[in-house]
């Protein structure tokens, strides 16, 4: 008799330690691989800045981009025309009467605009992955120059500032 509960006992011992192995690897197999920015294998590189191996930037705002990413033509420029919503080049703003001139006829001639000005020494909106650089998103709201845009155009939502601070993080891609 002590032969088979020994068997029996090693049996058991034998399953217990497979199941052991058998959870672990599951375990393992259903754990998610995430990076800060997100899951890389479901983006496009469409629009990413730069070469392949650069990291989108997953937004986290309540609008969805494709490849991860705004698009200054898509996704930034109609705010800065004359009809958008912050009415920056408009003729009684920076498109006239106030300084720096911003000209948004194209959204080539209004992203070139952008990136040739500077407040406080430092690009309004730097090209490339160096979004702390910018002093677009501060100026939004108003944290390092007075907040823009003036009234009578419409105050940035946090949805609008989350766009920004994603087309910064991104590179600012046209």
């Amino acid at each position: 008799m002590p032969r088979v509960q020994g068997t029996w006992v090693g049996r058991a011992g034998l399953l217990s330690a497979m199941a052991a192995v058998l959870y672990l690897a599951a375990a393992g197999c259903i754990e998610e691989d995430t990076t800060e920015f997100g899951n890389p294998n479901t983006l496009s590189r469409q629009n990413l800045p730069g070469e392949a191996g650069v990291t989108p930037v997953v937004s986290g705002c309540a609008v969805n981009f494709d490849g991860g990413c705004p698009s200054f033509n898509d996704n930034i420029y109609p705010y800065l025309t004359t009809v958008g919503a912050w009415k920056c080049a408009d003729p009684a703003c920076h498109g006239g009467v106030s300084k720096p001139d911003i000209k948004c006829d194209t959204p080539n001639q209004c992203f070139d605009a952008l990136t040739a000005i500077q407040v406080d020494g430092k690009p309004y909106l730097s090209t490339g992955v160096d979004p702390a650089n910018a002093r677009m998103l501060c100026s939004l709201q108003g944290t390092c120059t007075d907040k823009m845009p003036k009234p009578p155009a419409a105050d940035p939502t946090p949805d609008d500032l989350c766009i920004i601070d994603t087309w910064l993080k991104c590179g600012s891609p046209r």
